[in-house]
């Protein structure tokens, strides 16, 4: 006999994997074919009738949920990227202790915060969440809102050169 939970995990599963980077673009592109398909039927409604189409919201709703700090108020916002830079500047540490090259963004001493977060905004956040944006129009103008200022906050800070290394 099968566990209780038995019917979620095919489920949950393709959700969870949502979150991997590996795949945002393809989630991006499979959201951008489906914003395209809505708008061209007649009613401009998208009515998720089949159990693929279903899923494929699933995923992109926990893919821009995973990306969603950009979105959140400024000072939210702050705090979650203040915690990601922790963590990558620890990484880049530990790649430093063992002599291997550190990943992007994870070099402590010439990493610049606010220029990875217009990045990671410009290339991968804004991206997202303009296609869900249409997808579920008019429902996310204020996350749009939020993103757009905080862009414009982190730019503003940005440096013209990176830092000098110590």
């Amino acid at each position: 006999k099968s566990p209780p939970d038995a019917p979620l995990k095919p489920l949950c599963a393709p959700q969870v994997l949502a979150t991997d980077m590996s795949k945002h673009m393809s989630l991006l592109a499979d959201l951008k074919t489906m914003v395209e398909t809505k708008k061209v039927t007649s009613s401009g409604v998208l009515l998720l009738d089949n159990y693929t189409d279903r899923i494929q919201v699933l995923r992109n709703m926990v893919h821009c949920a995973d990306l969603s700090n950009p979105t959140k108020p400024l000072a939210l916002y702050r705090q979650w990227t203040e915690r990601i830079m922790e963590e990558f500047f620890r990484q880049g540490d530990r790649e430093r202790e063992r002599g291997m090259e550190i990943s992007p963004m994870c070099d402590k001493h010439s990493a610049s915060v606010e220029k990875s977060q217009v990045g990671f905004i410009d290339f991968v956040v804004q991206p997202l969440w303009e296609a869900w944006a249409e997808l579920v129009h008019p429902d996310a103008r204020e996350m749009l809102r939020a993103l757009h200022e905080n862009r414009e906050w982190f730019r503003l800070r940005a440096p013209l050169s990176p830092r000098p290394p110590p």
